[in-house]
């Protein structure tokens, strides 16, 4: 996508400072009705003087807005410097974020132009009469995605086809995508939250109040609310599963970055409210009746300097750490993509290496389940700070299967491992989600490429937990209809049974007391049913041995 894509614009402004009024709206178009009121605030979060430049996303009533933040040396009148925001709303008919990450490069250079000196107006007025949009119109431009997908190969279309629907088209996967696209944010979300992105992920499908509390530069919290969301959300193939009267939303309402004064907007909230917010003012993390999960995010990692991880609470307290399978997740689906990445690279560096029927990685999902199990086994630093210990009971019964038959204990290892597979397999490797280098293309290629692969994994990335959702979902309501066909009534009264195969199936933690409490919530949540889940562990002659 490119300027000529950029959604229109209800309202442009300009913020700067003012040593006497503070933060003023010192120019502004907006289309009538539209109101600003308050708009200052969220365009300069706490924070932002520590760096340079940023970029502000946030919810403002039906529009989304979208603000670039750029900092100047000044005199010292100005405390030595100067800083601006240039900001636009676009109408939320656009989607999550409504495609404001469009007008981002031009609002950087909007800024840039005046800070330090805002009397000249000429550029803003010029993008508010190209921009502006018409009064009653919300009509979506055309995708560039769904122009190119008409015009891919047989062979490539066939490949993306299923992934492309996982991904519920969230955003495009070739070389459009914009740099400013919060999707671009994915290899970061990954490295930041490691295998905490599953805790975190589970909380968002039960539909918590999440509040991320993080520090400059905005943007990179903004982008992990935009795919947070989108990971989170119910694919639309599987809307028909879940009840119709269910009281779970199909998404986490996404507010983008809150402040303040904002307090008084999220504390109107019903609990029924869902919502997922980024913030730099630790005030709003001691309102505990605000938010359900608090996620406190480290400061972007810095070279030679051990890394952090996030710390995940609930409002009352209580420690959110990743499970021992979330842990053996995270790194097979680590340890995938940097196989998807090295033979896209490969490709790169040698086109010649690639068959013309796109199958020269195929093979890659299908390494054998020794080389899989040694892969998950390799840990990063501190991992053990953000997972749960194993369990006495879970130790004794993998106890129990080694001295009974180790052979069947590897053979319960590679199921598992067979299981986190099938969530990847028929996803189309980097070569079929990436542009063909001939022609121009391949000069300008090597500087794109890290955008494009970025892109390419925020689609097999949103397909993978798109799939997890539908694992997680599908055996709960086959479990409620199963419970509801064993009676005349054709409706159970009793709790629905879940047992440790289900939770198996699942991909979850049999051991884990909250992991069982996650499916309890979820059986609630999406089917209005309460559920009754089975301990973990095993029986010898009816005789319970761990």
């Amino acid at each position: 996508m490119g300027k000529d894509d950029a959604p229109p614009i209800a309202a442009l402004y300009l913020v700067v400072f003012d040593q006497k009024v503070g933060y003023t709206i010192s120019w502004k178009r907006t289309l009538p009705d539209v109101s600003l009121d308050g708009v200052e605030y969220k365009c300069l979060p706490s924070g932002l003087h520590s760096v340079k430049q940023d970029l502000v996303y946030f919810v403002h009533g039906a529009y989304a807005g979208v603000s670039a933040f750029v900092q100047a040396e000044s005199d010292e009148q100005h405390r030595n410097a100067s800083f601006v925001a240039v900001g636009a709303l676009v109408p939320l008919s656009f989607g999550r974020l409504g495609k404001g990450w469009l007008h981002a490069a031009e609002l950087r250079l909007l800024a840039e132009d005046v800070v330090g000196s805002d009397e000249d107006k000429r550029g803003l007025e010029r993008y508010w009469k190209e921009y502006q949009q018409d009064v009653g119109s919300e009509r979506e431009p055309a995708s560039p995605s769904m122009v190119r997908r008409a015009s891919l190969p047989p062979e490539v279309s066939r490949k993306r086809k299923r992934a492309r629907s996982d991904a519920s088209d969230a955003f495009p996967s070739d070389h459009t995508m914009a740099s400013d696209h919060p999707a671009l944010s994915v290899p970061g979300l990954l490295n930041t939250f490691g295998p905490l992105v599953f805790p975190l992920y589970r909380a968002l499908l039960l539909r918590r109040r999440v509040l991320l509390l993080g520090t400059a530069p905005v943007q990179r919290s903004c982008n992990f609310v935009y795919m947070l969301s989108i990971l989170s959300s119910i694919p639309q193939s599987f809307i028909e599963v879940v009840q119709p009267d269910s009281d779970a939303p199909l998404r986490t309402q996404a507010l983008f970055n809150v402040g303040i004064h904002d307090i008084p907007f999220l504390s109107e909230q019903k609990r029924k409210a869902r919502w997922l917010a980024c913030t730099t003012d630790d005030i709003l993390s001691e309102k505990h009746q605000l938010y359900d999960v608090l996620v406190s995010l480290p400061p972007p990692p810095e070279a030679h300097k051990p890394r952090r991880w996030p710390t995940i609470h609930t409002s009352d307290g209580a420690d959110v750490k990743a499970t021992q399978r979330d842990l053996r997740r995270y790194r097979f689906l680590r340890a995938e993509l940097d196989r998807l990445r090295s033979s896209h690279r490969r490709y790169r560096d040698n086109p010649a290496n690639s068959t013309d029927d796109g199958e020269d990685t195929a093979q890659l999902l299908r390494a054998p389940t020794t080389d899989l199990l040694h892969e998950v086994k390799r840990s990063e630093p501190g991992e053990g700070q953000v997972v749960e210990p194993v369990s006495w009971s879970a130790m004794a019964y993998n106890s129990f299967m080694w001295w009974a038959s180790a052979g069947e204990m590897d053979a319960w290892e590679s199921e598992e491992a067979k299981g986190d597979r099938q969530l990847l397999e028929d996803l189309p490797e980097m070569e079929a989600l990436l542009p063909r280098i001939s022609g121009n293309d391949s000069e300008d290629y090597p500087t794109q490429d890290d955008t494009r692969e970025a892109s390419a994994t925020a689609t097999v990335v949103t397909a993978y937990f798109h799939r997890l959702t539908t694992q997680i979902i599908q055996p709960l309501a086959d479990a409620v209809e199963d419970a509801d066909d064993d009676t005349e009534e054709g409706l159970a009264e009793a709790a629905v049974p879940i047992s440790s195969y289900d939770m198996n199936a699942m991909g979850l933690d049999a051991w884990s007391p909250a992991d069982k409490r996650f499916v309890k919530d979820a059986m609630d949540l999406y089917f209005g049913r309460e559920a009754v889940v089975a301990d973990g562990g095993t029986r010898v002659c009816g005789v319970r041995i761990c």
